[in-house]
């Protein structure tokens, strides 16, 4: 299971690798010979919304995400892991809820066939990538939330 969150982090950081290979080919572009790559804003925000959202499962299940413990460092251990717990079941409710809700605005984008302004591609494109990356994340939060409550009840690994 675990390579799937890899190979979706993978696919993510490719993603953010081609908006900083258009952005820079569309400045030197520019600068030199006067000619950006046309629609370059749109590609690259098409490329950045799959590529956040293919790593973010992957920050969740390593535990890359930022966390502030400034006033929780002094807690007892129990009640800092039932914080994570707590914060594990957030991050897997918020991933269920935006897979559900960007799957029917991905539906709608379709329907009414929403386009970028200059390049002129369907707006809905990146959502078949986006939905299971935000379900992939809610599994993410629960296989945490789940590591969290077997350390709650004493027990250790997965």
């Amino acid at each position: 299971m675990f390579s799937l969150f890899a190979a979706c982090a993978l696919i993510g950081c490719g993603a953010l690798v081609g908006c900083a290979l258009v952005t820079t080919i569309s400045v030197l572009g520019r600068f030199f010979l006067n000619a950006p790559i046309q629609g370059d804003i749109e590609i690259v925000a098409l490329l950045m919304s799959v590529g956040i959202s293919l790593v973010l499962p992957y920050c969740q299940i390593k535990r890359g995400n930022v966390v502030v413990d400034i006033f929780t460092q002094g807690a007892p251990p129990k009640m800092r892991i039932a914080l994570d717990l707590l914060g594990c079941l957030t991050i897997a409710l918020l991933g269920a809820i935006l897979a559900w809700r960007m799957g029917l605005g991905g539906v709608e984008l379709r329907s009414s066939v929403d386009q970028t302004m200059v390049l002129r591609l369907p707006t809905w494109i990146v959502f078949p990538i986006i939905v299971p990356s935000m379900a992939l994340l809610a599994l993410a939060g629960l296989l945490g939330a789940w590591q969290e409550w077997r350390l709650i009840n004493g027990k250790r690994g997965a």
